[in-house]
């Protein structure tokens, strides 16, 4: 009988824990008219895609591997949902997009390779899903420039804020 009560009370506890647990956010901002805090879920709802063939390349010692699959939203809708706040037509052209992890790490980005390259279909969020977590310490979201020729240098893991920053 004893064993049954420590049993019940330890599913207690790890559902008081798993309660307490806060829930993972991705922050859009900056230079927006509309701030935003994303969940993977919300991404999760959202038109996804499936990065199958992402292979972490560094500029000095090559290939670290490819990643496991992930789904991923891409960049560029991100920024239209969060309203980018131009004010003139030729606004974009004094916009940086700054990309940063929870250690800091930070990747940087033009308005006119996410919205006027062919590069810009290939920058995306990866995010975990219901069913599965990125892969090593990448955390809830990670950003991926797969189109670059070496795609370490702006892999982001644990990425935790994107911002459009007016640069003049």
């Amino acid at each position: 009988m004893s064993d049954l009560v420590i049993e019940q009370e330890s599913s207690r506890v790890t559902r008081l824990r798993a309660a307490c647990t806060p829930v993972p956010r991705l922050e859009l901002g900056g230079w927006v008219r509309r701030p935003l805090r994303l969940e993977p879920s919300q991404l999760d709802a959202m038109e996804w895609l499936q990065v199958d063939d992402f292979d972490v390349v560094c500029t000095l010692d090559g290939s670290h591997g490819v990643l496991p699959p992930l789904r991923a939203v891409r960049l560029c809708d991100l920024i239209d949902l969060a309203q980018p706040a131009f004010e003139r037509r030729t606004d974009f052209k004094r916009v940086a997009i700054v990309a940063e992890g929870h250690e800091g790490y930070r990747a940087l980005f033009s308005w006119a390779e996410v919205f006027n390259s062919p590069l810009g279909r290939g920058i995306v969020v990866a995010f975990a899903g219901p069913c599965s977590a990125l892969p090593g310490n990448a955390g809830s979201f990670a950003l991926l420039a797969r189109h670059d020729l070496a795609t370490g240098p702006r892999y982001v893991r644990g990425l935790r804020s994107v911002e459009l920053h007016k640069l003049w």
